[in-house]
């Protein structure tokens, strides 16, 4: 078998799984299920999760 096979990574937030052993996950701070979570996330979560901090500092300086 294949080492590449064995190579897994999964999103934390989303669930999707990776087979890269060479992706990068980024920490970061998200919310799932109602709770405030810590974790490995891929590049998609990473933009959505940065973007909603972005927004509600704006929303907090009004």
């Amino acid at each position: 078998m294949s080492r590449y096979l064995l190579c897994k990574w999964m999103c934390d937030r989303c669930g999707k799984v990776y087979r890269d052993p060479f992706f990068v996950g980024y920490p970061r701070e998200f919310w799932k299920d109602g709770k405030k979570r810590v974790g490995e996330v891929c590049e998609k979560c990473r933009d959505e999760v940065d973007d909603s901090n972005v927004r509600r500092r704006k929303e907090a300086k009004k």
